[in-house]
């Protein structure tokens, strides 16, 4: 099809058309042609970069054969809205009642509340039940702390300086919050057996440069471990074995201007820890996650970050140090990110929740382990702090639920099936 086209940007009008199938793009200004490409457009009388951002199609006419490229398809479709407390900024997603569906947690700093969604495995949710934790709650974890085959919670609260445990029961229920006292202000907690007792541990982030250790009795009870210094508030840690010598380690994003940085502490099996890497400085990492990205068997870190609207990826070396980073675009103000199977490739994906830009983004890696620009983005409503995943539909494909702190919208977009 052959088009008039006007070009709408540095303050001029002009027509596009190609001369022949040997001949590059050209624009008209009415005084003489200027070659182009897409990505760059010289102005004839400043020789200037400049994007043109409005192209308007307006009707065919002889000379032209200009088209633009075709939209990718989308990836996910919005299938449902589910209303929460107020102020959510952490979601959970977990098989919590055991009957095989994926269900969502999502934390409500504002009312001091948890609310668990039910799957029904079919994509939809039942109406959230709502548990009153202490106050100001803003992240989970989760694990068998009585050792009753039942999944238990564990929030940080921090107004009241503790962490709230809810202790499972059948069909998906918990009991009513315990206290757990902490230092001040805990930020963040990690679930793992630093001892290797066969009983879960904690290791809790306070916002005073402070990381403490809670040891598990397998009651439901804990027992207090030794406190280590970070150089900062961290808002994010995981733990995992990164060393290769069989002992649960942990890596924290310590987020301050003047000391940020991913922090190693490494097991010595007893439940104490050692400092013994400090890396990615001065990129104030604010969120962190682990997953072997490129499938050595290895666990990788992923950090959303403070400096800039950008994600990092540190490839593992096995022995507790990692590789250079590997920088990749997010949305504006990535705040939270998942990593898994966004698209119907066997590479393993990431998506980050966007606050400033309001939506959620997706970015797809490529075989060569780095990632494609631009990222698949995805409006949701106001200010979206938190995402999560997994499969909601039972499709055996990954989907993903997101929700603003703003309006107490929690969205889930179910992945389509593009490969036939």
């Amino acid at each position: 099809m052959k088009y008039l086209c006007y070009i709408v940007g540095d303050f001029y009008i002009g027509c596009v058309f190609k001369q022949a199938k040997s001949h590059p793009l050209t624009a008209c200004n009415g005084t003489r042609p200027v070659k182009f490409s897409f990505s760059e457009i010289a102005s004839p009388w400043q020789h200037s970069l400049y994007v043109f951002s409005i192209i308007i199609l307006l009707t065919p006419v002889w000379g032209c054969d200009f088209k633009l490229p075709e939209r990718p398809p989308d990836l996910f479709y919005k299938s449902n809205e589910i209303r929460v407390g107020l102020g959510p900024e952490f979601l959970f997603s977990q098989d919590f009642n055991n009957d095989g569906e994926l269900d969502i947690a999502s934390v409500n700093s504002k009312d001091h509340s948890l609310d668990i969604i039910l799957g029904k495995g079919d994509g939809t949710f039942r109406f959230p039940q709502t548990y009153r934790v202490f106050s100001e709650p803003t992240a989970l974890s989760s694990g068998d702390f009585n050792n009753d085959s039942y999944q238990d919670l564990v929030l940080n609260s921090r107004g009241e300086n503790c962490l709230t445990l809810l202790l499972g029961t059948a069909n998906g229920k918990f009991l009513p919050a315990q206290r757990i006292p902490t230092g001040k202000v805990p930020l963040w907690v990690i679930v793992q057996d630093f001892d290797s007792d066969g009983n879960l541990d904690l290791a809790v982030t306070l916002t005073f440069d402070k990381m403490e250790i809670k040891m598990g009795t397998g009651s439901g009870t804990f027992k207090k471990g030794d406190t280590y210094y970070t150089g900062s508030r961290s808002l994010s840690g995981v733990a995992s074995d990164f060393n290769g010598d069989g002992v649960s380690d942990i890596a924290l994003a310590v987020s301050s201007a003047n000391s940020s940085s991913i922090r190693i502490y490494t097991g010595n099996g007893d439940g104490t820890f050692q400092q013994t890497l400090r890396f990615a400085r001065g990129l104030v990492p604010l969120a962190l996650i682990k997953r072997d990205m490129n499938d050595d068997g290895l666990e990788d870190l992923i950090t959303a970050t403070g400096g800039g609207d950008n994600l990092f990826l540190f490839y593992s070396n096995g022995d507790g140090t990692f590789k250079e980073k590997i920088t990749f675009a997010a949305g504006g103000g990535p705040t939270a990110l998942v990593a898994g199977h966004f698209n119907e490739d066997r590479f393993l994906d990431v998506a980050v929740a966007n606050s400033r830009s309001s939506n959620f983004s997706v970015v797809m890696r490529r075989p060569d382990g780095r990632f494609k620009f631009p990222t698949r983005d995805y409006v949701t409503g106001g200010t979206p702090l938190a995402i999560t995943s997994g499969d909601y539909n039972g499709d055996k494909m990954t989907d993903i639920a997101v929700v603003s702190n703003a309006t107490r919208i929690l969205e889930v977009y179910l992945q389509k099936r593009l490969l036939k």
